[in-house]
C-alpha cells in the first residue's frame, strides 16, 4: 500500500506544466496569428466595400449616357443654357435639351427644358458630377438651379459635352459629311481622383440628334 502510494506521488510531481516564459511565448505567438488573420480580414474587406463602389460608379455612368441618349434623340434642339446653338469643336459643361411633350421625360406633357450640367463633386475633391434639372418655363434651368438631380459623380471632366462637325474634331471624332449633328459626350470616371493614374472608366458616346439637318 505504501509503496503504491509512493509511486503515484511520484508519477504526480513528475507532471509538470507550462512555465510562465512557455505561457508568454504561446501567447505571443498566438497574438502574432491573430494579427496577421485580422489584417487579411480587414483587406479584404476593404477591397470588397472599392469593388462594390466602382462597379456602383460605372452602373450609375452608363444609366446617366443612357438617359441623355434618350432625351437628345427626342429632343427638338440641343442648345447651350441660354439657348444658343452650340459652337463646334467647343467643349461645355452644360447642354440644354428642348423636350417636346410627346417624349417620355417631359414634364407633365409640355415641353420640357432638360438641362445636363457638371459641378463640384461632393465626394472627392477635384472631382466633378453630372446633374439634371428640369423646367417647363423659360428662362432654361443651370446648374444653379434648384431641384436638380444628381446622376453621376467621380467625374474626372468638367466639361463631358461637346459638338464635331466635319471640319472641327471633338477629341478626335469628326462628323461625317452629309450627316445627322452629333454630340460627343464623355464621362471618364476615376474613384481615387484626378491625379489617379490606374482606376480609370471612360465612358464615351456620338448622339445623332434625330431632329436635326444633315449637313
Amino acid at each position: 500500500m505504501g509503496s503504491r502510494f509512493r509511486r503515484a506521488r511520484a508519477r504526480a510531481a513528475a507532471e509538470s506544466g507550462f512555465s510562465l516564459v512557455e505561457l508568454l511565448i504561446a501567447m505571443f505567438i498566438l497574438l502574432l496569428v491573430v494579427t496577421s488573420l485580422t489584417a487579411v480580414l480587414v483587406g479584404a474587406s476593404h477591397a470588397q466595400l472599392d469593388a462594390d463602389t466602382r462597379f456602383q460608379a460605372q452602373l450609375t455612368d452608363r444609366t446617366g449616357l443612357d438617359k441623355i441618349r434618350r432625351e437628345i434623340h427626342c429632343a427638338t434642339a440641343v442648345t447651350d443654357t441660354n439657348g444658343n446653338s452650340l459652337t463646334a469643336g467647343t467643349a461645355y459643361t452644360a447642354i440644354t435639351v428642348t423636350l417636346p411633350g410627346a417624349c417620355p421625360t417631359a414634364s407633365g406633357g409640355v415641353t420640357t427644358y432638360s438641362t445636363w450640367c457638371t459641378s463640384a463633386s461632393t465626394l472627392t475633391t477635384g472631382d466633378y458630377a453630372l446633374y439634371r434639372v428640369t423646367s417647363t418655363a423659360l428662362p432654361r434651368p443651370t446648374c444653379g438651379t434648384a431641384g436638380k438631380v444628381k446622376w453621376d459623380d467621380y467625374l474626372q471632366t468638367s466639361t463631358p459635352f461637346c459638338l464635331p462637325s466635319s471640319g472641327v474634331a471633338c477629341s478626335g471624332v469628326l462628323k461625317p459629311t452629309s450627316s445627322l449633328p452629333l454630340l460627343h459626350v464623355t464621362l471618364p470616371v476615376n474613384l481615387t481622383g484626378p491625379a489617379a493614374v490606374s482606376g480609370s472608366y471612360n465612358l464615351v458616346d456620338d448622339i445623332a440628334l434625330r431632329n436635326g439637318a444633315r449637313s
